[in-house]
């Protein structure tokens, strides 16, 4: 429960903090199912949640730093000098995309079929964030 003294950023960093204690549980127990497990599937179903748990950790610690050591900047220039390898790179997530809704139409298997739906789900997920520097692109270069 928030402390009524505290500041929204103070709550934010709480809440992130047990969300990051939530996370390493998961690491460990996806870590111990597949020690445990001799099915293929399991296995990998359990080390996918394992390296999207890490990855969470990261963004949550990258959010509390943000709010506590060093505010989060990007400038014109830093993104001037990538851009063309990210209007490439969304590309080929687009590209990956038009293959993962092609199959996830021929595709009848039901394992199959499911693990191409994680495939395109996460593929939308990076041609999304791809999108999200656009939007950035345009906030710093408001006539771009």
């Amino acid at each position: 429960m928030a402390d009524s003294k505290q500041s929204p950023t103070e709550r934010i960093v709480e809440v992130l903090e047990h969300w990051q204690d939530a996370e390493n549980r998961t690491v460990a127990q996806t870590t111990a199912i597949i020690a445990k497990s001799e099915n293929p599937l399991v296995k990998l179903v359990m080390d996918i949640i394992r390296h999207d748990s890490i990855m969470h950790h990261r963004v949550q610690q990258f959010i509390i730093d943000s709010l506590t050591v060093k505010a989060i900047s990007l400038t014109p220039e830093e993104l001037g000098e990538i851009w063309e390898m990210v209007e490439q790179h969304i590309a080929m997530e687009r590209e990956t995309i038009g293959y993962g809704e092609e199959l996830t139409k021929l595709c009848k298997l039901f394992v199959q079929s499911h693990l191409l739906g994680y495939l395109l789900t996460d593929e939308n997920k990076h041609e999304k964030l791809l999108t999200q520097l656009e939007d950035f692109k345009r906030k710093l270069y408001p006539y771009a």
